[in-house]
C-alpha cells in the first residue's frame, strides 16, 4: 500500500525532504530546510535619477553577496547553519554524520541512573506543564569546521547530565548547552549511540532542575501530550497535541528500525532532542522524527522515542556499556489465536525461552502480567529491557496455563 507522504526527516535544522520512499517508509537524512534566505530591505524615500539608482543597487547587491559569503562560508550553506529558509540547490549533496562529536570525554557516570515514575495526582493544565518543564529544558548548539547545528535537550541530574538526540551533536568539534536562564556551558560527552539517536552530555554546573520521566507504557492513543523545543530557532516553543499511535515502526535508510510514539503535537526543525510530555508534566518521549511532504500535505505527524527505550539506552550510556538489542528468542503469529494471545511459530534452541520449556504451538497470553493481544504488546516490553533481563510469560498448552520467568537473549547471539 502506498503511503500518502513523500519523506521523513530526523530532526535538526539542516534537513529537508527529498524523493518518496518505498513502503515501509525509510528515513532519508537530508541537509537542511528548503527555500531561500529572505532579506528585509527598507526602502528610502529620496528620489534619484534612474541610472544612479541602478548603479547603486548593483553595488549594494554585490556588497550583500560578499558579506554573506564571508560570514557564513560555502561549507555552512551546504551543511548546517542557523535556522532560516534556504535554497535546496546548495545542499543536496550534504550527508548526515553518524560519528560521535570530537569533544572532551566525561567517562562513565558512577551511580547515575534514569528512573521512570508512575503518574500521580491530577492532570495539569498546559500552562502548568510548561512552567514545570521549562527549568529542565536546554538549547544545544554544535559546531565544526563545516557545520553549525541547533537542537534541544533535557536535564537528567542536578549536577549537569543532559540528554539529547545523537544527530544533534554528531560530528561536532564543540557543543554548547544553554539553560533556560541563558547561562551557557561547554559540554563533554558521556555516551553516544547513532542507531538509537540518543546522546548523553555533561556540563560543569550544579543546582539544576532535572526533568521527571514518566512511563511511556502507560500512554494510550488519544492521550494529550505536549512538545517543547527550539522550533525554527524560536527558543522554548511549546506545542500541544495527542498521542496519535503507539509502537509505530519506522525503518531508516541504514536499515535500522525505530519503534516510536506518533504524535500530532507540532514538531519542527530544532525540536530534536526535546521532551514529549504527558498531561502530568513528565517526559514520556524524546522527539526525533517528523513526516514532511514536498507539497505540504503532511501535517501533525511527529515521532518520539518512548521513555521506556530511553531509560534502557541512557542507563547503558551512563554506565559506559554498549547498547544491545534484546529479543525473546521466538517468533509468533501476528493473528491472535482463538483462545486469545499469540501462538508461537518457532522457538530458537539457543534462547532461554527454549531452556524454560517454551515450544512451537504454545500460546502466549500475558507478559509481565499484562495481556498479550498483539505483537506490539511484546515489542513494548522488549524495547525497554536489555539482554539478560527477566520477563514473566504466561502461556497455554493443551488448554492448561503455565507461567515461567525467562531471560531475554542478545539478538546477535541468535543471529
Amino acid at each position: 500500500m502506498e503511503h500518502p507522504y513523500d519523506e521523513l526527516w530526523q530532526g535538526g535544522p539542516w534537513e529537508q525532504p527529498s524523493s518518496p520512499p518505498c513502503t515501509p517508509p525509510s528515513v532519508h537524512i537530508p541537509a537542511r530546510p528548503r527555500q531561500r534566505p529572505r532579506l528585509n530591505v527598507r526602502r528610502r524615500r529620496r528620489k534619484w535619477p534612474l541610472a544612479v539608482g541602478l548603479a547603486a543597487l548593483i553595488l549594494v547587491l554585490c556588497g550583500v553577496t560578499a558579506l554573506l559569503e564571508s560570514y557564513f562560508s560555502p561549507a555552512l550553506f551546504s551543511w548546517g547553519g542557523p535556522p532560516g529558509q534556504w535554497d535546496d540547490s546548495q545542499f543536496q549533496e550534504a550527508e548526515y554524520s553518524t560519528e560521535p562529536p570530537s569533544i572532551p570525554q566525561a567517562g562513565p557516570a558512577d551511580g547515575v541512573t534514569l528512573t521512570l515514575h508512575a503518574a500521580q495526582g491530577e492532570p495539569l493544565t498546559y500552562s502548568q506543564i510548561y512552567e514545570r518543564i521549562l527549568p529542565s529544558f536546554v538549547s544545544i548548539t554544535s559546531s565544526s569546521m563545516t557545520a553549525y547545528n541547533t537542537g534541544s535537550g533535557v536535564i537528567l541530574t542536578q549536577d549537569g547530565y543532559v540528554l539529547t538526540n545523537a544527530h544533534v551533536v554528531a560530528g561536532a568539534d564543540e557543543v554548547l548547552v544553554t539553560l533556560h536562564d541563558n547561562r551557557s556551558f561547554s559540554a563533554s560527552l558521556v555516551g553516544f549511540d547513532s542507531d538509537e539517536d540518543l546522546a548523553v552530555l555533561k556540563i560543569q554546573a550544579s543546582g539544576l532542575t532535572p526533568a521527571e520521566f514518566g512511563r511511556s507504557d502507560d500512554l494510550r492513543c488519544g492521550d494529550p501530550v505536549a512538545a517543547l523545543g527550539n522550533s525554527l530557532g524560536y527558543q522554548a516553543t511549546f506545542t500541544d497535541g495527542i498521542v496519535s499511535a503507539l509502537d509505530r515502526e519506522l525503518e531508516l535508510d541504514d536499515g535500522t528500525t525505530m519503534t516510536l510514539i506518533q504524535t500530532s503535537a507540532a514538531i519542527n526543525f530544532g525540536n530534536s532532542g526535546g521532551p514529549l510530555l504527558n498531561q502530568y508534566g513528565q517526559v514520556v518521549g524524546i522527539t526525533t522524527i517528523k513526516i514532511i511532504s514536498d507539497d505540504g500535505s503532511a501535517e501533525s505527524m511527529g515521532f518520539a522515542i518512548p521513555s521506556s527505550r530511553v531509560r534502557y539506552v541512557v542507563n547503558q550510556l551512563l554506565a559506559g556499556e554498549e547498547v544491545r538489542n534484546a529479543v525473546f528468542g521466538f517468533t509468533v503469529s501476528t493473528i491472535p489465536a482463538a483462545e486469545g494471545g499469540l501462538e508461537l511459530l518457532e522457538v530458537d534452541s539457543l534462547s532461554d525461552a527454549w531452556t524454560q520449556g517454551l515450544r512451537a504451538g504454545d500460546i502466549i497470553t500475558s507478559v509481565n502480567g499484562l495481556p498479550v493481544t498483539g505483537v506490539q504488546d511484546l515489542s513494548r516490553v522488549r524495547q525497554g529491557l536489555g539482554p539478560g533481563e527477566l520477563v514473566s510469560l504466561t502461556y497455554l498448552r493443551d488448554g492448561t496455563s503455565h507461567t515461567v520467568e525467562m531471560a531475554l537473549s542478545d539478538e546477535e547471539d541468535l543471529s
